[in-house]
């Protein structure tokens, strides 16, 4: 066919071939034709469609090929044009004796000739048999040996190609190649700055992923760049050893780190970026911890409410993936980034890794203070705050109170040259973690006023300040600072960790199904008023955005008002309440109601101004969201109603009032064991203190529902493991009460009635208690008694 193709290449050209054909390895090319004369050649486009004339020109490094047809005009084509180019005159194949350099296929003589199968990228297939192939980067130079044993040269340029098989062995890509000759370290610089530097240009490249569901192993198989039985060779090793398919690729050295990085961005269509130039966004800096972005050398780039972009060493590793996914909650979408760049990235945004590993001790030690008595620390100069050793001490503290998931740090300050003494609040409970000597006093608490940007000569007054950590250690931490003066010209120090917290699903919260859904039926009205209870510390805010997140959908608009704003979601538009500004809840709330929104979140109704503010605006068409510092729902009920609110106003805006509180939760070592009559009774009588219930009848039909065969019941007790630090208790959980507003309820509160006769009229309805709740925890094996009776009386 080739041959019966080239007899048709008839007539002369006017030009001079300008032809610099290469010659394979170990071969010398020897062009027998007359000089001078341009080459006659059969030119194939994509399809099939083919074009014989004469080659005028043709530039292997600008990619451009003259080309004059027998009939027509002078082409002048770019190498994307054209799937493959035949010569007509045959050359001679001379061997030489020289070691061919590794990647090169070819044959001793020009006689032993081998079958070859390229692949071409609009689905066509050329075989033949090839005295010797060429690979270079403006594509692949084949050796065609005819039925006469003459070799005709063939070219398809690597815009065409797929790949390509030499009697059954996968030879290299024109890129493989081009890394062989011009050294793997300058393509890989090449590679890298050519990568993206701005969210756009990643955005486009991730629109641009054509083969991102391949497998690894198949790409570099279909690129020519090992072979089959080696890529079966390595993913037999992968089962058996568990490892990463490119890390047992590199050991059996069928292909180069560089290149498998390369095919990832070429055939995977991972984007690579050039992180020394990229704007990082401060949201998807939060969203990874220090450590995670050490372990698995990772860099997070930019986020949105679903998804994260993260610059990886390696972006085709599943277990960074998996945890990455895990620990943000979002779809990891991975881009390619030069390990210089990563570690340069992770140093200059999370900070030395050698100062998240210092201990506490060795810095008391290096100030001198460990093993010091009281009298000889207070005998001692003072240590002023921009002490080196100091500043890592009070940058350790609020590391190490973020990584033990403290909300607070409460820095408590003891006359009599006492030391003071630092304490973390772990899930409600304050822990000892440090004592700090009184000559380090004054300075401790000074440093922790520059970082929240306090007047460090004020002692008289109560502070408020902020610290944004990420300018002082290696934290994404934001903190509220309070100091309050105490006796003798002394101050305290309380601390809140705001640590980018996360909306939480109203299905995670642990409501009682009953509740559950009759709260997702309230918060889905369009207007009335949803109350959220409970002390200081008991979940409030996080149970009020979890309602939000439930019904925030692009039909709503969402406004919300905040003291402070400490949870975002994507689609809320939140202000936080500033009062040196006017920015208070009433006047802000005023402001909401001329801009009608469809849904309203009021922080906190804390006076009667802003509860009839919240109460008329209910009553206007708009679902309003709103805590109040009570003990009960029905203590809140009736809290409103001394603030003033009008009872029937009230009564017709009101749609439900969650009561909540936050009960250390059992860890996992918990031990179970039968419990006896007394406690179960116990356990009843308490369930029905303030409802008028029957403790036996109910003691009965917990032997039926939480018993064995028996009417046993199994409670379980705090053991304590070094997982929960020996406590017995990891994490905490909520209890909750909904009370739901009925025609009862509603003449009730027209009445002002008191809390007990709402009570009473709730429990009737079916409404279970904060106390009920938990107790069901409780016997559910979640909880103990004592930590019910610590939170919820």
């Amino acid at each position: 066919m080739i041959d019966n193709a080239m007899r048709l290449a008839t007539g002369t050209a006017d030009a001079t071939s300008s032809l610099s054909w290469p010659a394979p390895h170990h071969f010398r090319l020897i062009d027998a034709g007359p000089a001078g004369e341009p080459e006659r050649a059969l030119l194939t486009f994509a399809h099939g469609d083919k074009l014989l004339g004469t080659v005028l020109a043709i530039d292997f490094e600008q990619q451009q090929l003259q080309f004059r047809p027998e009939q027509g005009p002078l082409r002048q084509l770019g190498f994307a044009d054209f799937r493959s180019l035949f010569l007509s005159r045959s050359v001679e194949l001379e061997p030489v004796p020289l070691q061919a350099p590794p990647g090169a296929v070819l044959t001793r003589s020009k006689r032993a000739k081998r079958a070859c199968t390229v692949q071409l990228k609009d689905g066509a297939e050329l075989k033949v048999d090839v005295a010797a192939v060429l690979p270079r980067r403006a594509g692949l130079f084949l050796y065609v040996v005819n039925y006469a044993d003459a070799v005709l040269r063939w070219f398809v340029p690597a815009q065409a190609l797929v790949h390509y098989h030499v009697g059954g062995q996968a030879g290299p890509t024109p890129l493989e190649s081009a890394q062989l000759h011009a050294g793997p370290a300058a393509n890989v610089a090449e590679f890298f700055a050519r990568g993206n530097e701005s969210r756009e240009q990643v955005e486009q490249a991730m629109q641009r992923r054509k083969l991102a569901s391949r497998d690894l192993g198949d790409v570099l198989v279909q690129e020519g760049l090992i072979s089959p039985q080696q890529r079966d060779a390595a993913i037999a090793r992968q089962e058996a050893e568990g490892r990463p398919l490119h890390e047992l690729l590199g050991e059996m050295g069928a292909v180069s780190r560089e290149v498998i990085r390369q095919a990832m961005v070429s055939q995977l269509g991972v984007p690579a970026v050039q992180l020394a130039r990229f704007p990082f966004e401060a949201n998807a800096l939060r969203a990874i911890t220090p450590e995670l972005a050490r372990k698995h050398r990772a860099m997070p780039l930019f986020s949105s409410a679903k998804r994260i972009a993260v610059a990886l060493e390696n972006p085709l590793s599943w277990e960074a993936l998996r945890e990455l996914e895990f620990f943000t909650g979002l779809k990891v979408d991975p881009c390619l980034a030069a390990p210089a760049e990563l570690d340069a990235a992770i140093e200059e945004y999370y900070g030395d890794a050698r100062a998240a590993g210092e201990k506490v001790g060795e810095l008391l030690r290096e100030l001198g203070a460990d093993d010091e008595t009281a009298a000889a620390a207070a005998s001692r100069e003072p240590v002023t705050e921009s002490d080196n050793t100091l500043v890592r001490l009070v940058n350790k503290m609020i590391v190490d109170a973020y990584d033990q998931g403290a909300s607070d740090i409460h820095i408590e300050t003891r006359g009599d040259d006492r030391p003071s003494r630092v304490r973390f609040r772990q899930d409600g409970v304050l822990a000892p973690y440090i004592e700090v000597p009184p000559n380090f006093r004054a300075a401790f608490i000074a440093r922790i006023k520059i970082m929240a940007e306090l007047d460090i000569a004020e002692r008289r007054r109560p502070q408020d300040g902020r610290i944004v950590f990420h300018h002082f250690g290696p934290r994404q931490i934001e903190l509220r600072v309070l100091t309050i003066p105490t006796a003798r010209g002394a101050e305290d120090v309380v601390m809140r960790i705001l640590a980018a917290p996360r909306v939480m699903s109203l299905d995670k919260l642990a409501l009682p199904p009953r509740e559950l859904a009759r709260l997702k039926e309230g918060a889905s009205r369009s207007y009335g008023l949803l109350l959220v209870c409970g002390p200081t510390g008991s979940g409030k805010t996080t149970t009020l955005h979890a309602l939000l997140a439930h019904i925030n959908t692009p039909e709503r608009k969402i406004w919300t008002v905040e003291d402070p704003v400490e949870i975002t979601q994507e689609g809320l538009c939140q202000v936080q309440v500033n009062a040196k500004l006017g920015l208070t809840f009433p006047a802000v709330l005023r402001s909401f109601l001329r801009a009608d929104p469809d849904v309203i979140m009021v922080g906190e109704t804390r006076d009667a101004e802003t509860a009839r503010t919240v109460t008329a605006a209910a009553l206007t068409g708009h679902l309003v969201l709103s805590t109040m510092h009570t003990n009960s729902a029905v203590e809140s009920v009736v809290r409103l109603v001394d603030l003033e609110v009008d009872p029937f106003n009230f009564s017709d805006a009101l749609v439900a009032v969650v009561g909540q509180r936050l009960v250390r939760r059992l860890c996992q070592c918990k031990r179970p064991y039968a419990a006896n009559r007394e406690e179960i009774q116990a356990l009843a009588h308490e369930s029905c203190r303030e409802t008028g219930q029957d403790p036996s009848e109910l003691a009965a039909r917990w032997r039926t529902r939480y018993g064995d065969a028996d009417g046993a019941i199994t409670l379980h007790a705090a053991q304590g493991c070094p997982d929960c630090d020996h406590s017995g208790y990891k994490g905490r959980l909520g209890v909750y009460e909904l009370l739901v507003n009925s025609p009862a309820i509603k003449k009730a509160i027209q009445r002002r009635a008191g809390a007990g006769e709402l009570l009473q009229l709730a429990v009737q309805e079916g409404m279970a208690t904060l106390e009920q709740d938990a107790i069901a925890k409780i016997l559910q094996g979640h909880l103990d008694f004592k930590q019910v009776l610590a939170s919820c009386r």
